[in-house]
């Protein structure tokens, strides 16, 4: 059997990443995954960019860690995620991405989707139209946004449908118009396709509650 590859850059430092450039140049989505964004609400730049998005008619969604519910693995997330801060730190930064995701729904109520995280974070994730980044989080003094991010072209396209047909099910215990997760996953024809849809799974599998 040929091994398949796939062409990807990666990034030691998010820095090099330039998501204000990445957001302002996006044309249809940006899906966040990565926890606390205190950062992005700091940044003018990055703030800008997303207004710009948004203006334009890009849909944005962000999964946020509900730093403020009382769940039995938040402790661990938060000490994984920013290990030099205290549950009280964590909670401040949770509060101010909460807000700044909050102002934006209010102003592009159409374009704007913010879910709590319903699962220990596995990794962090930004996707832009069909880049796909994903860091690392690591029990480290240096944080992911310092660490190695991989990026690659995903056909993002082509597997959100499938995700949306196999989570669909959830809870179903028959569904046969329906294809199975296996099914699904048995039939990706390509190594992007698998990447991604790996990837992707975790994103879908953290959206929890809408805010």
């Amino acid at each position: 059997m040929p091994v398949s590859s796939i062409s990807a850059i990666v990034h030691a430092d998010s820095l090099s990443l330039d998501f204000p450039a990445r957001f302002t140049g996006a044309k249809k989505r940006i899906l966040l995954h990565a926890a606390i964004y205190n950062r992005f609400a700091e940044n003018s730049a990055v703030s800008s960019a997303l207004e710009c998005a948004l203006e334009r008619g890009v849909q944005l969604e962000v999964i946020l860690l509900p730093v403020w519910k009382d769940v039995v693995w938040m402790d661990a997330a938060c000490r994984l995620i920013r290990p030099q801060n205290s549950r009280e730190d964590m909670l401040d930064k949770a509060e101010v991405s909460r807000e700044f995701f909050a102002a934006l729904a209010e102003r592009f109520s159409e374009n704007v989707s913010v879910y709590e995280a319903a699962l220990f974070p596995a990794f962090p994730i930004v996707i832009v139209d069909d880049v796909l980044l994903s860091g690392q989080y690591a029990h480290s003094q240096i944080l992911a946004p310092q660490g190695l991010w991989t990026e690659f072209s995903a056909p993002i396209e082509r597997v959100l449908p499938l995700l949306q047909d196999t989570t669909s099910q959830r809870g179903v215990p028959f569904f046969p118009d329906k294809p199975s997760v296996e099914e699904v996953v048995a039939n990706l024809p390509t190594a992007e396709c698998r990447a991604a849809f790996r990837l992707l799974q975790e994103w879908v599998a953290a959206k929890g509650t809408a805010l």
